[in-house]
């Protein structure tokens, strides 16, 4: 979890962050997002394997065991 003050640059060095050290990335900002990722986190899945699928599907992004990152910005 990473908290500060707004419009620091948090987003920016996460992503900069992802994009150095992981092979995959996904960045879910609700803040900018619209229904359809909302309603994805209401799918119910069995498993945290179906939901990394959908979240791959939803972004077009292929994600590798232990070498992905996914962040979660804006959740408040």
């Amino acid at each position: 979890m990473l908290e500060g003050a707004r419009r620091v640059g948090k987003s920016t060095i996460v992503k900069q962050f992802a994009q150095h050290e992981y092979k995959s990335f996904i960045f879910v900002d609700f803040n900018e997002e619209g229904e359809g990722i909302k309603e994805l986190f209401k799918g119910g899945f069995r498993n945290l394997d179906d939901f990394f699928r959908a979240l791959s599907t939803y972004y077009h992004v292929d994600l590798y065991p232990r070498e992905s990152l996914i962040v979660f910005d804006e959740i408040q």
